[in-house]
């Protein structure tokens, strides 16, 4: 049986904490997160190899806030999701993972040509840094998910695959065999589109904060990939084509047809 070799590799293993996830919080945390679904055994497997090796690697601080090992498998599942494919290495060059309860609020300012400073508050609910920590409110990340579209986790770590290459720039090192043409060629002509589009005051198909950078528009285009591809695939079909061969998935396959015949997901907190 599938859980009972769950069980067998990781049931036993040693943990780094007490509260550290058990085969059945693996069970149960595959079993919860709807984009998690449709992965064949084997995949299923590899996805929890590579979520407990990410628990165990990167340190997990938790401040005001104290998940269960269900919340911790559902965190680490969704994490590991982008580098199924790719390998526990993609991940490299950070090391700590802050949770927090809420967003942050900060102050901005910005100075102008002529000199004059605007000033307004923005929350963040997420942060990531060139060899720093990343950062995630906790009351974000309980509404990931479900195939709606946005997810914290895969957001801010698309931040971190971007920043292998550098600053974030919305291009990360691509895997041998893809051409870095194609790549540009398809994400800065849809994120041109987007402005453009933002520019008639249209609305657009995903979160229009992509068009505040490419590292932005790369972010929430890896969201709407693994967490409403058919969206993705229908308004921008080159960016899903190399986003598909980056990540070597194709979610549009594993999208259910339940979801199809409703016409919309269902959202909700999920742990």
């Amino acid at each position: 049986m599938f859980w009972s070799r769950l069980w067998s590799l990781f049931g036993g293993a040693s943990r780094q904490e007490e509260n550290a996830p058990g085969a059945l919080e693996w069970q149960q945390a595959l079993a919860a997160v709807p984009i998690l679904q449709g992965f064949t055994r084997s995949d299923q497997l590899r996805l929890v190899a590579l979520a407990q090796q990410f628990l165990a690697r990167k340190t997990l601080t938790q401040i005001g806030v104290e998940l269960t090992p269900r919340q911790q498998a559902v965190l680490a599942l969704q994490a590991v999701l982008p580098i199924l494919h790719l390998g526990l290495d993609w991940y490299r060059g950070f090391h700590e993972i802050i949770l927090i309860p809420e967003p942050v609020t900060r102050r901005q300012e910005v100075q102008d040509e002529f000199g004059l400073v605007s000033e307004w508050e923005e929350e963040n609910a997420g942060e990531s840094w060139p060899q720093g920590p990343l950062v995630l409110a906790w009351s974000e990340l309980q509404q990931d998910g479900d195939w709606d579209g946005f997810n914290l986790v895969i957001h801010e770590l698309a931040h971190k695959l971007d920043m292998l290459g550098g600053e974030a720039d919305g291009a990360p090192p691509l895997p041998a065999g893809m051409e870095p043409r194609q790549w540009t060629q398809a994400l800065q002509g849809a994120f041109d589109a987007m402005n453009a589009q933002l520019a008639r005051d249209e609305v657009t198909a995903i979160d229009p904060y992509a068009a505040e950078h490419p590292a932005e528009f790369f972010a929430v285009c890896c969201e709407s990939f693994f967490t409403d591809p058919l969206r993705l695939q229908q308004v921008y079909p080159a960016v899903y084509r190399q986003l598909s061969q980056f990540f070597s998935q194709d979610p549009a396959l594993r999208f259910p047809a339940t979801r199809l015949l409703a016409g919309e997901a269902q959202t909700g907190s999920l742990v």
